[in-house]
């Protein structure tokens, strides 16, 4: 009796994980040769501990220098490994400044960036005059006095579905500048503030970018009205400097339905 070639054949399932990194010594998630990336450590780790050479696919590029908390990724895997097990043998494979949080066995369909429904991005920012040596390099440094109350009230013009390509940087690839963003807060925090921003999706380099806009009202060289006249104004040479890469932090992003509930905690 001649043997059915699709009796070996086991379909891959789908693994997902939350990973956290710091940014600093990596040019970014996506891979480039000749360079050192999140993706490409993530791959080969992934080797060594299935002997499998898997794609790993993010929920989005991060630039280099900057960080993330819940940076979410996926792949497709043959080997049955249960998801503490994963996490285990992937941590020692990995460097010390990138780490897996939790692994969950995700559906079919499950994509790390098309199934995705929200991301949440948070910039911290050291204030003041003394230098944050202890942060250095986790935090952007703002050594002038900032307003609080007028960047705040600045904040409206950033809440909502806009065209937002006066905060859009060259170089992206998407079709539409059109983004919603769904909430947009400041918090003070020892020694500085944070600056938080959730939407359905962002363009490159834009949380960045409405960062440096509304420092130029903290800096009391622009009123609250001028966000709104930048982003209705389409153009990017009118918008604040880009923020430094270093205070920005991939920090959640959300699923429905979510393959990590009761798995990571914030």
């Amino acid at each position: 009796m001649t043997k059915d070639p699709a009796a070996d054949f086991v379909a891959p399932r789908r693994v997902a994980m939350i990973v956290k990194y710091d940014g600093g010594a990596f040019c970014g998630f996506q891979r480039q040769p000749g360079f050192r990336t999140v993706q490409e450590e993530l791959e080969t780790a992934w080797t060594a501990v299935s002997g499998e050479s898997q794609v790993v696919h993010g929920s989005g590029r991060t630039d280099s220098g900057v960080h993330a908390f819940g940076q979410v990724v996926h792949l497709p895997a043959v080997k049955r490994l249960s998801a503490d097990k994963i996490v285990r043998a992937m941590n020692a494979y990995l460097p010390d400044d990138l780490a897996v949080r939790c692994a969950a066995e995700a559906p079919p369909g499950f994509h790390a960036c098309q199934s995705a429904v929200g991301k949440h991005y948070v910039y911290f920012a050291a204030t003041g005059s003394e230098r944050p040596v202890l942060q250095r390099g986790k935090v952007a440094w703002i050594r002038r006095p900032l307003d609080m109350d007028a960047m705040r009230q600045a904040l409206p013009a950033l809440i909502g579905t806009h065209d937002f390509e006066a905060f859009a940087a060259a170089g992206r690839s998407t079709t539409t500048t059109i983004r919603t963003i769904t909430s947009a807060h400041i918090k003070p925090m020892r020694g500085g503030l944070a600056f938080h921003f959730r939407g359905k999706g962002f363009l490159y380099r834009q949380v960045r970018n409405m960062v440096g806009t509304l420092l130029e009202v903290g800096y009391g060289k622009r009123g609250p009205q001028w966000v709104t006249q930048v982003r209705d104004g389409r153009d990017r040479q009118r918008a604040g400097a880009t923020a430094a890469a270093e205070g920005l932090y991939l920090w959640r992003v959300f699923y429905q339905p979510d393959p990590f509930t009761g798995l990571c905690q914030d």
